[in-house]
């Protein structure tokens, strides 16, 4: 071919590539700085699993875009070396005799490199071929499907030229050198070999044209193609396909769980108050792993598949988030990188919200996590938005007006209703529970009441009711009365990091010296906050959800379910024991052994289950934008049951690409039967849903402890039994 062309285009189209990511990775080390190295070999697992692997892209909800995906990531992966290849032969006219004729006597010595080299021809001309079928699928979802979650984009055509581009010019490329130069040679020399099936026909194909044609498509091929790479090369870091340099890094950086799940989805990042760290006001203020984040969005839109928040019409979807927080960096580098503004001089950097971002898209957001289970390169949403709602409380004192005395009754009687701290255990006035430290015991567990298991009337059922099966099964149980104060779950997610951690460190303190080493909840935000959260503050505990903890005694037979219910329930996922934690088999088992049931699943549930809108504090806060997300999800229950009763009922898709969450625009009354919850925000959230919608007649929500209550089998005296006969006994 010709060196000096080939050197030319590698010179201008990476001295292009490197300004352009001169600026993109300035804009990084300018951001706060965060440790990303540790647990490598964990890191490097997820690697392998979710980047190399791409693992997320074919989830169930979107197996077939993400099963082309995959075929196009394939053929990058394995047609990156071709490319170093095709750069070789560019360079160097050997390079090119010895890598496209398999029968020059070089080969003939090395056999088995030859082998090596046909297998990966091979590999290479199937996912070229299974690329293309890729790009035509994704042109066919673009231009006719149109799914809701993929906004109108010309740059996506681009990039699906640029993919089917490379791979047509490759086949172009490799099928000339199939045809035979003269026809007095060999005719084998164009018959279809094994190791290049798709290029050989492409050299049939090509062969009626005759040599001189078949070789200045070839040469044309070569060229376009090593043109295209380098053009490619340089759109990826101005455009949405930036994560195909920065995606399987992003994945490696992922924020590591607690277990080998590599979610940490449950768990906040902790700021360190002493030194200041306020929340992030400007886009310096967010870590260089937030900032990677927003150069990995792929604007897929997999995040407003179950989104709550775009659903019901709030101003909020995460893709956008990440866009306008995106454009707005670029556009203004050199202001992050070296603090010089658009006037040229220095400048301090705008807030983010009211410059990048509006203060309702902050609020909006229910933190149910969604968004980070469904996105392919784990981008983390939701701290990046709370952070920006620690710095909007913390230092500015703006936020909705309503939390206002959630804040105050936190610190003034330790709940958010901010109700008398002596009447915290008037609901268990009758009951002789014993309390922590009264000289008791030794009590198994500390059974954490919570702020709405002692002060909602609801809950309060609730309360009683887990109280009465623990009994049942001699668990041995105590609480801490009207020591109890608030876990702080809502302070930290409204951005009151302050409040949360003198209540959490409070808290940690007066268990340690009691000696807890198990805690029970009948709250996933309690759950959440104590298992996740806690052990940062020093509080290492056994936590288990009551869900789970009924579920082990029905499996050690400690209690027998013998009353009836000829009912029929459909189960809602709290976000925060399901998406944040995995639990979810265990509600569903303690269903299945209530006799009589007949559970029904809705679309939306286990990981794709839908927030019922309390949330991230939004428990506390009104909503004034859309439709309420609680009406949403209490009418996809309603048209569970109702297509229960009445398979003819029309139950469309929950996923639907043209217009997601339609089961949740059900208007009529619905079917009979009964919500189970196992989260006493869900059951405020849809028994108030319930009302609104006037449904009360046909739909009650129960917790799931309610309906095992009910129909426990007790023994004799076994509701009555005085403390002191509680033995000590394990749930596992």
């Amino acid at each position: 071919m010709s060196p000096i062309i080939t050197g030319l285009l590698l010179a201008v189209g990476l001295s292009v590539f490197g300004i352009t990511m001169s600026g993109r990775i300035g804009v990084l080390l300018a951001m706060k700085k965060e440790n990303r190295l540790d647990n490598i070999p964990q890191r490097a697992s997820a690697l392998l699993r979710f980047g190399l692997g791409q693992k997320r892209m074919v989830d169930p909800e979107e197996f077939t875009p993400g099963l082309m995906h995959v075929f196009i990531f394939a053929a990058f992966m394995v047609l990156a070396l071709r490319t170093i290849m095709m750069f070789v032969m560019g360079f160097s006219e050997t390079g090119l005799v010895l890598l496209t004729d398999l029968g020059h006597p070089f080969w003939g010595g090395q056999p088995e490199l030859l082998t090596a080299y046909r297998v990966y021809l091979l590999i290479k001309d199937l996912v070229a071929a299974g690329a293309l079928l890729g790009c035509a699928y994704f042109v066919y979802m673009r231009a006719g499907v149109k799914p809701d979650r993929m906004s109108p984009s010309w740059e996506a055509f681009l990039i699906l030229g640029f993919i089917s581009g490379l791979m047509v010019t490759e086949f172009l490329f490799g099928g000339s050198h199939m045809v035979p130069r003269e026809q007095t040679m060999p005719v084998a020399t164009s018959n279809f070999v094994w190791w290049e099936p798709v290029t050989s026909v492409v050299g049939m194909g090509m062969k009626p044209l005759g040599w001189t044609a078949a070789h200045v498509l070839g040469v044309a091929g070569f060229w376009i193609h090593l043109t295209i790479i380098l053009a490619f090369l340089n759109f990826l870091p101005v455009g949405k396909h930036f994560h195909v340099i920065t995606g399987l890094f992003n994945v490696f950086f992922l924020r590591l769980g607690k277990d080998s799940q590599t979610s940490g989805s449950a768990k906040l990042p902790t700021p360190n108050l002493e030194k200041e760290e306020f929340g992030a006001a400007t886009v310096k203020d967010l870590t260089w792993k937030q900032g990677m984040d927003l150069y990995s969005c792929t604007e897929c839109g997999r995040c407003q598949t179950h989104c709550p928040t775009y659903i019901t019409g709030k101003p909020l979807t995460h893709k956008a988030v990440n866009q306008d927080l995106k454009h707005w960096i670029w556009d203004h580098e050199m202001w992050v990188e070296e603090g010089r503004g658009p006037s040229g001089t220095a400048e301090p950097l705008p807030e983010i919200i009211g410059s990048a971002l509006k203060a309702e898209t902050v609020w909006a957001c229910t933190s149910c996590g969604w968004c980070e289970t469904a996105c392919p390169v784990f981008i983390e949403n939701v701290p990046r938005l709370i952070d920006m709602r620690r710095y909007q409380v913390q230092v500015k004192a703006e936020f909705p007006p309503e939390i206002q005395r959630v804040f105050e009754g936190m610190e003034r009687q330790g709940n958010p209703w901010g109700l008398g701290q002596d009447r915290r255990d008037e609901w268990a006035e009758d009951l002789a529970l014993p309390t922590w430290g009264d000289g008791g015991g030794p009590y198994e567990y500390l059974f954490f009441v919570g702020c709405a298991g002692s002060y909602d009337d609801k809950q309060k059922k609730v309360s009683r009711a887990l109280v009465k099966i623990l009994r049942e099964a001699g668990v041995s149980f105590a609480t801490l009365s009207k020591q109890e104060m608030c876990n702080g779950d809502s302070a930290r997610r409204m951005g009151n990091e302050y409040l949360y951690q003198t209540m959490a460190k409070t808290n940690v303190e007066t268990w340690n010296s009691m000696g807890v080493k198990a805690v029970i909840t009948q709250c996933p935000h309690c759950f959440n906050t104590i298992k996740n959260e806690y052990p940062e503050f020093g509080g290492e505990y056994r936590v288990i959800n009551h869900t789970q903890l009924i579920n082990d005694l029905l499996k050690e037979k400690r209690i027998k379910l013998s009353q009836v219910m000829n009912e029929k329930l459909t189960y809602h996922d709290p976000c925060y024991l399901g998406r944040h934690n995995g639990v979810y088999d265990a509600p569903r088992e303690v269903l299945k052994a209530i006799p009589g049931l007949e559970v029904v699943e809705m679309q939306r549930s286990k990981r794709e289950g839908f927030c019922c809108g309390a949330g991230g504090g939004r428990m506390w806060m009104e909503e004034h934008i859309g439709t309420r997300i609680n009406h949403n999800r209490l009418n996809e229950a309603a048209l569970t049951l109702k297509h229960a009763e009445d398979p003819s009922t029309p139950y469309p898709d929950a996923a639907d690409r043209k217009k997601p969450g339609l089961v949740g625009e059900y208007k009529e009354p619905g079917g009979k039967g009964i919500v189970a919850v196992a989260c006493p925000f869900c059951s405020t959230m849809l028994n108030d849903a319930v009302n609104d919608t006037e449904r009360g007649e046909r739909i009650k929500v129960k917790d799931i402890t309610e309906l095992v209550a009910d129909a426990l089998e007790v023994k004799q005296g076994a509701g009555t039994v005085a403390p002191s006969a509680v033995v000590n006994a394990k749930p596992e």
